[in-house]
């Protein structure tokens, strides 16, 4: 499905990290190679372990626990993919499935931060479609 996310070495990793203030935008979003990332990600986990890191790309598998012919299992049912294409959209979609049905889209946000007259918009596309994952 997805590859594993590797982290730079400083990434702030910690049980009960703050995050980060969302208005200092311009040194949380800064990559390892100096680049200005498209993502921030944040993740807090059960109040345990907090992630806070600036990402080029990213992609998030849920998976939730089930019983199915008779044995409990683990399946993944939520995706979220991040990622930046080649013409500066940033894209973000959210899949879900079931063991039994393809993986549905059911968000698709973007934005387009170096177009000048998208100011501040964001498109969101609600519409369902099945999505095919590479």
């Amino acid at each position: 499905m997805a590859e594993d996310l590797n982290l730079p070495k400083d990434v702030g990793l910690g049980k009960d990290a703050e995050p980060a203030n969302a208005m200092e935008v311009s040194k949380d979003l800064t990559l390892p190679d100096g680049r200005q990332a498209p993502f921030r990600v944040e993740c807090n986990v059960y109040d345990d372990i907090s992630l806070c890191v600036p990402a080029p790309d990213a992609c998030f598998t849920v998976w939730q626990r089930i019983r199915r012919r008779g044995e409990e299992q683990l399946v993944d049912s939520v995706q979220v993919l991040c990622r930046e294409e080649a013409d500066g959209r940033i894209n973000v979609r959210v899949l879900v499935w079931t063991p039994e049905t393809p993986a549905l889209q059911i968000a698709h946000l973007t934005t387009r931060p170096t177009d000048a007259t998208n100011d501040g918009f964001i498109e969101c596309d609600l519409s369902h479609k099945e999505y095919e994952i590479a």
